[in-house]
């Protein structure tokens, strides 16, 4: 226990500041102190401490902290939490990282970010990998701030109804009850921004996440300032028609560098996580035409600060406007930075011969990045071809040897994704070392010893984990009907297996990423389910986007093959 002295007062602000950092997101340790606080109201609202302390009163918190046991979980978290947050500068980075360190922060865009369940500013993939990277930032004491947009109703609630319909639900934030903190002047006031889109001022202000070391921003239209329809433009996550993503996407790219600017803060790179931000590059090229008249020099200097990731491998994934549509909202900046409509669509149009009629977003982000990356190996091949005609091949019409498009193979942040029970594990075997090296072959080395780790401890853990597993979904089931599962005592006893083959498919249901695929030849399907010395089990978890006829019918054809004797419970 820390030799450090507290008053009450004291303690009650570290509380209050500790549920504020969504470190705790990542510390099971931390999030076992507002489970104590308030278990029914953790476990309602998605294990969200600023709600529990919102439920809690000072003179019951007060009597909290006389108790010894309380005090014993509590004292270590908050050394714990001072250690991490007082670790110099990049010191856990690798010395070959720390030579090419940013002198500034990297500035890091993205639609969305999946930082933890009680804040739904996520759909998929794309925000739970831009939440892993704001987080691992801060581990290796890497300067980062996120941009992204507060959306005040989410992505969507899914429910299932009995024919296996996905029915959308859109609850509304309430921002006093997450851990989110307005952005405010020295006065204490809210920093209000502007933009133009087309003719009309648009004001945002903006939110922000504590993320260990790491800030996120989020950009909120919805203030007093701007008309009904305005207000609701940042409501929800990629909802909406072209007309309402084109100004979202301004919002975001052209609004976010703004935001920098008026916070003071200098990026040495900005990141564009996919090609919802790129509308970015065109603010940065706006200031450097300030400064000149040379196109060709402004666009270099642009290029040299920003950088590229591309996640989508099918035409389909990369948003594309009208030229009308991109001329009127985009007037006013086009106007001010000198820029005619014609070299405008040719920053986001491949490059066929006359005026270009259709503005894709992934070709501007890629135009203005001095390197671009897919999230693997075989994605950076796939993007290459799919963009090719962006980039000169040499004599003879041979590609470059270097891939235009390279890969960075899509990684998690470990602590975030290990359970209470393996965080508990690795501590007892490792101390609280284990999370600093996660990924240092040396430290690990020693569980090749099965003095230290025995093969039998590991296949328990193995089995514990799964059993975890099971029965959280048999818990959903019994609560409502998840997508076929049976209900009630069925699915107490009956739904799945604690010895199967256990299969996870987390993924949007979007058609291209061909969630049913294992049951194209059902005859064989059926053979691996019910094989009875290695049989088989899969569970299934996603939403397909509320306009996305094809996905929702994915959902309902494997709800209907759930329904059937021979997959029934499995």
């Amino acid at each position: 226990m820390t030799k450090k002295k507290y008053t009450s007062d004291e303690l009650i602000g570290r509380i209050r500041s500790l549920a504020y950092n969504l470190w705790w997101s990542w510390n099971p340790r931390a999030q076992q102190i507002f489970e104590e606080l308030s278990p029914l109201t953790w476990k309602e609202t998605k294990h969200n401490p600023v709600a529990v302390l919102s439920q809690v009163s000072e003179m019951e918190l007060r009597a909290y902290l006389n108790d010894r046991d309380f005090l014993g979980m509590l004292l270590p978290v908050l050394d714990d939490f001072d250690r991490y947050m007082n670790r110099k500068g990049a010191s856990a980075l690798p010395a070959a990282a720390r030579k090419n360190r940013p002198r500034g922060p990297v500035a890091y865009f993205c639609a969305e970010f999946g930082l933890h369940e009680c804040l739904t500013f996520y759909s998929g993939g794309l925000g739970i990998l831009a939440g892993d990277h704001v987080k691992s930032a801060s581990d290796i004491g890497l300067p980062l701030v996120a941009v992204g947009l507060f959306y005040r109703r989410g992505y969507f609630e899914q429910k299932i109804d009995g024919s296996g319909q996905q029915i959308e639900d859109y609850p509304k934030v309430d921002p006093s009850i997450i851990p989110v903190r307005p952005v405010t002047d020295p006065s204490g006031r809210p920093v209000v921004c502007r933009i133009m889109i087309g003719d009309e001022v648009v004001f945002f202000e903006t939110w922000r996440i504590d993320v260990g070391k790491s800030t996120v921003y989020l950009l909120d239209t919805d203030v007093p300032e701007n008309s009904e329809q305005v207000r609701g433009l940042t409501s929800l996550a990629y909802g909406g028609d072209m007309h309402m993503r084109i100004r979202q996407e301004i919002v975001l790219g052209i609004g976010g560098v703004k935001l920098l600017r008026a916070l003071g803060i200098k990026p040495h790179v900005y990141h564009m996580n996919e090609g919802h931000a790129a509308f970015l590059t065109l603010e940065l090229l706006r200031e450097e035409l300030k400064h000149t008249a040379d196109f060709t020099a402004a666009e270099a200097a642009v290029r040299s600060r920003c950088v590229f990731t591309t996640h989508t491998p099918v035409p389909a994934g990369h948003d594309r406007f009208p030229r009308d549509l991109v001329e009127y909202t985009l007037k006013s900046q086009c106007a001010e930075a000198g820029i005619d409509t014609d070299r405008l669509m040719s920053y986001g149009n491949v490059g066929q011969e006359g005026p270009a009629h259709e503005f894709t977003m992934t070709v501007l982000g890629l135009k203005f990045s001095r390197t671009a990356n897919g999230v693997s190996r075989k994605h950076g091949e796939i993007s290459a071809i799919m963009w090719a005609d962006l980039y000169p091949r040499k004599s003879g019409g041979k590609p470059p040897k270097k891939p235009p498009i390279g890969h960075i193979t899509n990684g998690i942040h470990i602590p975030s994704w290990t359970s209470r029970r393996s965080w508990e594990f690795w501590e007892r075997h490792n101390s609280h070392r284990w999370k600093d090296q996660v990924h240092n072959p040396e430290f690990w080395a020693h569980l090749t010893d099965p003095k230290t780790v025995s093969d039998e401890e590991l296949w328990s853990l193995r089995y514990t984990l799964r059993r975890d597993l099971i029965e959280f979904v048999r818990r959903r089931a019994q609560q409502r009907r998840v997508i076929g599962g049976p209900t009630g005592k069925e699915a107490l006893y009956n739904l799945l297996s604690y010895d199967a083959l256990t299969i996870g498919f987390a993924r949007r249901f979007a058609p291209y990423k061909r969630a049913p695929l294992l049951f194209s030849d059902l005859e064989k399907a059926a053979a691996l389910f019910n094989d009875p010395a290695r049989p088989i089990q899969l569970i299934y978890a996603g939403k397909a986007h509320p306009r996305d006829g094809g996905g929702k019918d994915f959902i309902k054809h494997i709800t209907q093959l759930c329904d059937q004797p021979t997959f029934h419970g499995k």
